[in-house]
């Protein structure tokens, strides 16, 4: 399926109704542009980290580190730390940083919506970054 669409004085396009419809996107979601020999897809934020973490999964897996474990130990001390306890390559941090990038897109999205929700959205985000750093020291 081909559709043409215009780009808007900003760089602004509109994803025609039927692909946001395939895509099950709503007003509001992100989506995240990802570069492959083919072109440009458009992905949700969760379906692009759950793939690079799925890469680097098997990545990881062939030269006996869990993935798990290395996730862990980014959350807990920083995703510097788990490149080096782990050797991670240049390749395999870039992919470990975009996903967690992207997982942390996500969940800040899902905090404002659940705020908006609740009528709890006088939240800054200085309260956010605060509530992702106690559950990455496990007091949530």
């Amino acid at each position: 399926m081909y559709t043409a669409v215009r780009i808007q004085e900003k760089g602004q396009v509109t994803i025609p109704t039927d692909i946001r419809r395939k895509l099950n996107l709503k007003r509001g979601d992100m989506v995240t542009f990802v570069e492959t020999e083919c072109g440009i897809v458009i992905k949700s934020l969760d379906e692009a980290a759950d793939e690079l973490l799925i890469a680097l999964g098997k990545k990881l897996e062939q030269r006996g580190i869990s993935l798990d474990k290395a996730m862990k130990r980014g959350m807990q001390k920083g995703g510097d730390a788990a490149v080096a306890e782990f050797g991670l390559s240049e390749g395999e941090k870039e992919a470990l940083y975009q996903a967690v990038s992207l997982r942390a897109q996500s969940a800040v999205k899902a905090i404002r919506e659940n705020a908006r929700k609740y009528g709890t959205d006088k939240l800054t985000d200085e309260d956010i970054e605060t509530e992702i750093q106690a559950v990455r020291a496990g007091n949530p």
